[in-house]
């Protein structure tokens, strides 16, 4: 059986690895705050000392971390004391062409690496649902795979490397767009005088249905529970749809392409952040986005 490191044990992190070890699998898990080791420890996570410690007669690495500098610095510390053949999948949001660049740094010390970011926020990691949307080589991706199917539902080898960030950034420039777009409506809607809940059940079955009325819809008591009705307490920051449009922009700007909702959608969340609701639920833009 494949031993695994995980390096990142966050809100994301560590609801991931509980399913590894659900699945009897052996982890070595590492965060700089020793707190969210510790919790894990009881259901059978190994602690690892340092970075170096996790490196150690490791199949498998899974890194879900902040930003791309930390995926690469984490890499470069352990980089040396890899097996050749040992496959790191990094499940952290980064841009396109720091997943690029962090490939060729593996694909030159003949290690594999995956780009793997995921949809579907907590709640997807909490109950193994989660989406890998993965760029790489197929055999790579072949190989971890039965891993993919232990935390998440669904996974897709995108395309060559970095295809994976670039879905990712695709799909939460939609997202953003999309609910800003669902909370115009349901303003527009109480400003006819409707009732939210009937409109609800007009959306979630007409030409305007889509996930974020569906699933996730930013109207309290309204559908399915989301974090609007627990005053916007995240499942998905606007401090990280905010990082992932960033990362958007960046590939907007340098594919030169025309995405003017996509650019609205990003200034819009600026100013939430800016006036310190980052820490809200990305959905409670549709409130303060008037």
């Amino acid at each position: 059986m494949k031993k695994i490191g995980f390096i990142g044990l966050g809100n994301m992190g560590a609801r991931m690895v509980k399913n590894l070890l659900n699945a009897n699998y052996e982890v070595t898990g590492y965060d700089i705050n020793e707190e969210f080791v510790n919790q894990l420890l009881p259901i059978g996570l190994k602690k690892a000392s340092d970075l170096n410690d996790i490196s150690k007669d490791t199949d498998i690495i899974i890194t879900m971390l902040p930003n791309g500098e930390i995926v690469e610095g984490v890499l470069d510390s352990i980089i040396d004391s890899l097996r050749p053949g040992t496959l790191i999948s990094d499940s952290s949001t980064i841009d396109v062409d720091k997943a690029k660049h962090l490939h060729k740094k593996c694909e030159d010390r003949k290690l594999l690496f995956l780009d793997a970011p995921v949809s579907g926020g907590v709640g997807g990691a909490e109950d193994g649902t989660l989406t890998f949307m993965v760029g790489g080589g197929e055999d790579a991706y072949e190989i971890m795979l039965p891993f993919f199917q232990i935390m998440g539902k669904n996974s897709l080898l995108c395309g060559s490397p970095g295809s994976g960030q670039a879905t990712k950034a695709c799909n939460n420039m939609l997202l953003a767009t999309t609910m800003i777009g669902v909370g115009e409506a349901f303003s527009l809607g109480q400003n006819l005088g409707l009732d939210p809940e009937k409109l609800f059940e007009i959306l979630s079955t007409s030409t305007g249905s889509c996930w974020a009325i569906n699933s996730y819809c930013p109207v309290k008591g309204v559908g399915p529970s989301s974090p609007a009705d627990n005053d916007f307490k995240p499942g998905f920051s606007a401090d990280l749809m905010l990082k992932d449009l960033t990362i958007a922009l960046k590939a907007i700007e340098s594919t030169n392409t025309s995405a003017p909702f996509g650019k609205n959608s990003q200034e819009n969340f600026k100013r939430m952040v800016k006036e310190n609701r980052g820490s809200l639920d990305f959905s409670a833009i549709t409130k303060f986005n008037n």
